[in-house]
């Protein structure tokens, strides 16, 4: 019985010690336009750094088929995620001003460069 807790104690600790020391935040977002040539976040230098994932949607239609929960009005819309844990998702951003998108993802990578250095 010492033997399989001393074992198990031990596991633990290989485990914890192969831990990286730094998980990088992973954003993704949602981007509503009228026309593919108006995407501009997958366009940000650096992006590709805290980027999970991204949806290009285009037009309002598209918009309310695959987001209903989201009852996007207007276009350009911008919403930006944060991957929380397991399977989850927090909405941080709901806009439709492109510069207000782009600051907050800017500065997300500003942040994930500061942790890395």
């Amino acid at each position: 019985m010492k033997k399989i807790f001393i074992l198990s104690l031990f596991l633990l600790f290989l485990t914890a010690c192969g831990m990286p020391t730094h998980i990088p935040d992973r954003f993704s977002y949602i981007e509503v336009v009228e026309q593919k040539e108006e995407e501009s976040l997958s366009e940000i230098e650096g992006i590709e750094s805290i980027l999970r994932g991204s949806d290009l949607v285009i037009g309002l239609d598209e918009a309310a088929e695959k987001y209903p929960d989201y009852n996007i009005e207007n276009t350009p819309a911008y919403i930006v995620f944060e991957y929380t844990g397991y399977l989850t998702d927090d909405m941080i951003l709901f806009t439709y001003d492109k510069e207000e998108a782009v600051t907050l993802l800017k500065e997300k990578i500003q942040d994930e460069k500061e942790k890395v250095e």
